[in-house]
């Protein structure tokens, strides 16, 4: 939902592979996966609920990438033959309602995940190289390496304006818009973003596959003029899962209320935990899924954030997890305006 693509932000969709390179003008539905394709945001991320000014629905359908085959709620294509963009959608956001435009961004080729659907970029989602560490068995939720890189990267910071998703100091980053302008700037120490007018938007750089292990510090100058919100996200499989846990927010907290099952004291705070089952696009085509929240009490912006506490809360709240598809720090706008500078590590 997602949204994997903090928020942030800044997370779509078989079984054909996709060439070539996407642009901005080509985007892929979030319900169907083109094998060796990547999709911008892994689901739909961070809308779970109904927004004060909720209304209307959110296409998630859309043009596919040439060369590759997939379905959404919006539209099919295959052989390089596009749906055109947008496509008629069905079902409203699943966060903030609202008109939509577009569907979900395909990206550049690179090795498929696990069972052959390929959303990331480099690498595999089982068994190869988790971003600076060796991914142990496809790094299950209590265990496997995923350790981030050093602050030693010398790489020269990269500018990304067009929907899509790469490598940048060891770590996978992903960029994605429908409308309005925004601006995704990769640093040695994180990544900036930029947004305006933008109906939804998300970037976010993380670990793929990860692991549950991983423990993020961070400090970030989050401004967000609208709804909006700061937060590390993922998904992981077998149980199919979209996650998140969330430090800050704009105007609106999600996700709005439903489904609380308790409280985790973490990091020197505490968050609501919620549960929601969810029908819709995922990273695995369109289906059934469950989003597990853990949305801080009181906003924070700089600190730590230790994924194992609220792996083992959700656990002992029956909501177990699967294996990591992805643990990324995210910025993410929704119908708003903002700017965010996110220095980061996972280690």
């Amino acid at each position: 939902m997602r949204k994997t693509y903090a928020l942030v932000t800044i997370a779509a969709i078989a079984g054909c592979s996709a060439s070539g390179t996407l642009d901005d003008s080509v985007d892929q539905g979030r319900g169907g996966a083109a094998s060796g394709g990547t999709k911008a945001r892994a689901g739909s991320p961070g809308f779970g609920g109904q927004a004060p000014s909720a209304g209307g629905s959110i296409g998630f359908g859309g043009s596919i990438a040439a060369g590759g085959s997939g379905n959404g709620p919006g539209g099919q294509g295959r052989g390089g033959a596009p749906v055109a963009a947008g496509g008629s959608a069905s079902g409203g956001h699943p966060t903030f309602g609202g008109a939509g435009t577009g569907g979900k961004s395909g990206g550049s080729g690179g090795a498929a995940g696990s069972g052959g659907k390929g959303f990331g970029m480099g690498g595999t989602a089982s068994g190869g190289t988790a971003a600076g560490g060796r991914a142990s068995g496809g790094n299950t939720a209590a265990g496997g390496s995923g350790a981030g890189p050093t602050s030693t990267c010398t790489e020269a910071a990269k500018t990304v304006t067009n929907n899509g998703t790469g490598k940048h100091c060891g770590y996978t980053y992903e960029y994605w818009k429908d409308s309005g302008s925004g601006t995704l700037s990769l640093k040695a120490d994180g990544f900036t973003v930029d947004w305006s007018g933008v109906n939804d938007l998300l970037g976010r750089k993380g670990i793929r596959p990860g692991s549950g292990n991983l423990v993020v510090n961070y400090e970030a100058d989050y401004q967000p003029s609208g709804n909006s919100y700061l937060c590390i996200y993922g998904w992981t499989r077998n149980p199919l899962v979209e996650y998140y846990i969330v430090d800050s927010w704009g105007n609106w907290r999600p996700p709005g209320g439903q489904g609380h099952v308790g409280t985790v004291s973490s990091d020197g705070g505490t968050y609501d935990i919620y549960k929601i089952a969810k029908t819709g696009p995922s990273i695995d085509g369109n289906g059934a899924f469950t989003q597990y929240w853990s949305v801080r009490t009181a906003k924070k912006t700089s600190g730590v954030i230790t994924i194992a506490n609220h792996i083992a809360a959700w656990k002992s709240s029956g909501m177990p997890m699967g294996s990591f598809y992805e643990v990324s720090m995210t910025v993410e706008g929704y119908q708003s305006s903002g700017k965010a500078d996110v220095k980061f590590s996972m280690q």
